[in-house]
């Protein structure tokens, strides 16, 4: 009886072993999908300066600035021809799904650059639109993403995120 046990219990570490280490994501991947130029950065995360801190133990529950919906919906997407964005400028935009920052460019310039800590760093340059004209993001070797949004009259939207596999 112990023996059928122990042999599904060595079974079923094994899966969740190998379940835990295949959702790693190598430097060379990352390196990989981001040069190859069509990649997903998925947004969990954003900066606005709107929101605020309150000091421990004030009683008070700071809302929190994840957005609501599912993370794939909230990003931006890189293809070969075309970046895609869909973020949200604000709080309000991530509760009601309404994102303020809705745009496609089909005419844009990448430039990449790697750093001595295995990160990369890339700045997309539009051509096609007024109101955003740089992308820039810092892919750390694990998938991580920080992302900054700017434009001429537009105060840098800052969001943070991981690489889609």
């Amino acid at each position: 009886m112990k023996n059928p046990l122990n042999l599904l219990n060595a079974i079923l570490i094994a899966i969740m072993m190998t379940s835990c280490v295949s959702s790693n994501v190598s430097p060379e991947q990352v390196k990989a999908k981001i040069y190859s130029n069509n990649f997903s950065f998925v947004a969990n995360e954003f900066d606005n300066n709107i929101t605020y801190s309150a000091p421990v133990g004030t009683g008070r529950i700071a809302s929190t600035n994840i957005p609501q919906v599912p993370d794939e919906q909230i990003g931006i997407q890189v293809t070969h021809d075309k970046l895609v964005l869909n973020l949200p400028a604000n709080d309000n935009g991530s509760k009601t799904n309404n994102y303020a920052v809705n745009k496609i460019s089909q005419d844009f310039t990448v430039v990449r650059k790697d750093l001595d800590n295995d990160n990369i760093l890339v700045n997309f340059f539009l051509n096609d639109t007024k109101d955003i004209n740089l992308i820039k993001m810092e892919i750390e070797k694990d998938g991580k993403i920080n992302c900054s949004v700017e434009g001429p009259n537009l105060k840098p939207l800052l969001y943070s995120g991981y690489l889609k596999k």
